[in-house]
């Protein structure tokens, strides 16, 4: 929106869904349901992590980390959600229990998950000594709304949790099985208007209606008729 001295006002519109690097867990969580029969829960998206099916992100802009095995490289301010590493059981297991509303409290001062950037560096976060939490705060973890999940495994997940029993992978032996049969066919109601037809027949009267190179389609029907006579 232009403000009266010609400028461009700081507010901007969200970008639209399909646009959308980073989604809340929320924003996760109603996309799915919309998608489902059954409505979604965060515990639903819990149990995917537990799994770990489902990579979660920390976002909490201006958040200072450090470097865990560079520790010259000083201190950075977190500016795009970071992966959380799942490299210690009690660490990944609270994660988890933050997406089923259960808040994660630290076991001991300095008790925070690991971090990872797009490099493969693991970071930690830190605070100066004026802003640093109690010992126990849960400061030291991500709350729920900091946690965020990439749009493109959102996708992925989509296409294993929603795709029909129809539009799975088709075994091999069976679409050669299903071929044999229409060989089958073909060649009976070939035979019902002249003479007895062949492989050969068939190839060509497909090749003529797929402009596909017979040589090709002459291998897949001889490897259905191996199929057939390996297993009947």
């Amino acid at each position: 929106m232009a403000t009266s001295d010609g400028k461009t006002s700081g507010k901007t519109s969200p970008k639209p869904f399909h646009m959308r690097r980073w989604l809340s867990v929320q924003q996760a969580v109603d996309h799915l349901s919309a998608l489902s029969e059954d409505p979604l829960t965060s515990d639903d998206l819990a149990s995917l992590a537990e799994d770990h099916q489902l990579d979660l992100y920390w976002y909490r802009p201006g958040q200072k980390l450090i470097y865990l095995d560079k520790p010259g490289w000083g201190t950075i301010e977190l500016t795009q959600p970071l992966r959380l590493r799942p490299e210690h059981n009690s660490d990944w297991r609270a994660i988890v229990g933050i997406l089923r509303q259960r808040p994660a409290l630290p076991a001991e001062e300095n008790d925070t998950p690991t971090l990872e950037d797009g490099d493969g560096n693991r970071l930690r976060i830190a605070f100066d000594f004026s802003n640093r939490p109690e010992p126990f705060s849960a400061r030291w973890y991500p709350n729920y709304a900091e946690l965020v999940v990439r749009r493109r495994d959102l996708d992925r997940l989509e296409d294993q949790l929603f795709r029909d029993d129809d539009e799975q992978s088709l075994e091999p032996e069976l679409l050669l099985d299903v071929i044999w049969q229409l060989e089958q066919m073909a060649m009976e109601n070939g035979e019902s208007h002249g003479p007895v037809h062949d492989l050969d027949w068939l190839t060509h009267q497909l090749s003529d209606r797929s402009k596909l190179d017979p040589n090709l389609l002459g291998k897949v029907l001889n490897a259905a008729e191996r199929q057939h006579a390996t297993h009947h």
